[in-house]
């Protein structure tokens, strides 16, 4: 098991990525972040569940509520609720979950961080939403095509269904 401040500094260095990747796209100026469609609060998201996962509970949901207290702190309630949700319904990506996608007519998996992150979280969606394109306007990698073996065959995170 890691230490907190292990994934401190892992959430640190992507935050500092992904202010580059933003500041240098043309977009970047466009961009209004609020609750729930922020792309650092997702960073955020993504460490404390999986420091939760590993056992590290209280740090991993302090984590993620002081980022929710300092920037919205009218949804600290909310984000409660969130990782409840998170933790409950979680699904590990593998072969047969794939498979169980692709049966049901899914697509794509719309992921909450800049890939690779093995601790990326996805919703499988239909059809490429405007998320999808936003992050690809930032240049960042968030979708994954499920028609595309090699996108899928080393892929790491957890999803959800929406």
């Amino acid at each position: 098991m890691e230490q907190p401040f292990d994934y401190i500094h892992a959430l640190l260095n992507r935050q500092m990525a992904l202010r580059a990747k933003i500041e240098g796209s043309p977009i970047a100026g466009e961009i209004e972040f609020s609750y729930g469609n922020d792309y650092y609060q997702e960073e955020v998201r993504s460490i404390g569940l999986a420091m939760i996962r590993d056992g590290l509970n209280d740090q991993g949901e302090q984590l993620i509520l002081d980022f929710v207290k300092e920037h919205y702190p009218k949804h600290v309630d909310v984000e409660l609720e969130w990782i409840k949700k998170m933790m409950r319904y979680l699904n590990a990506i593998t072969d047969t979950f794939i498979d169980n996608l692709h049966a049901e007519g899914y697509r794509w998996l719309q992921g909450n961080v800049d890939l690779p992150n093995e601790h990326a979280l996805f919703y499988p969606i239909f059809e490429l939403n405007s998320a999808s394109l936003q992050s690809f306007e930032l240049g960042l990698n968030m979708v994954v095509d499920l028609t595309n073996p090699n996108e899928i065959e080393n892929l790491r995170g957890w999803a959800y269904y929406r």
